[in-house]
């Protein structure tokens, strides 16, 4: 991914890995897809957790944020024409803006914001995806497709859809 690098893109696995085991999940595990598609994913991952990432990943909020970033990056490339070329800056009302994969030219053409949920219900998934919808009229004036994905770990499920 050209808006990745590899170092954080490790750091974003190690989150991911960090939610995946503290909510006592196995090396693979399906990850149940709601909007884009309804097929679940397996999730084939490998439990490295030790107290050093314990200790690394200490704050909660940032390492559920990390980890569904590194899904839903990894969903967008699968799912849409997209890859993540770059991150936004604050109050744009996304995290990442896209890119074609096959361009050689890194033009935005579509956003993504991402929100992650250590343990909730569909209700809480379908309550922060809709504030995020709204988060992102922020930079609706671009006229760009806006894909939003919501990870919830304790029972891996994914709402990632494309807005209106």
């Amino acid at each position: 991914m050209p808006g990745i690098t590899p170092v954080a893109a490790s750091q974003l696995y190690e989150a991911f890995e960090i939610c995946m085991h503290i909510s006592g999940h196995t090396e693979k595990i399906p990850l149940a897809m709601a909007g884009l598609t309804n097929e679940s994913i397996d999730l084939l991952w490998i439990d490295d957790y030790n107290s050093q990432k314990e200790r690394t990943y200490a704050d909660m909020q940032y390492t559920v944020e990390h980890g569904a970033v590194c899904l839903s990056v990894m969903i967008s490339a699968t799912l849409t024409p997209y890859t993540v070329i770059e991150r936004s800056r604050k109050g744009t009302g996304v995290d990442y803006w896209l890119g074609a994969k096959d361009s050689v030219l890194f033009q935005k053409k579509a956003r993504l914001e991402v929100s992650g949920i250590l343990k909730g219900d569909d209700t809480a998934i379908n309550r922060r995806y809709a504030a995020k919808a709204e988060q992102t009229q922020q930079s609706d004036g671009l006229h760009l497709p806006v894909f939003i994905s919501v990870i919830e770990f304790s029972n891996p499920k994914a709402l990632f859809n494309k807005r209106g």
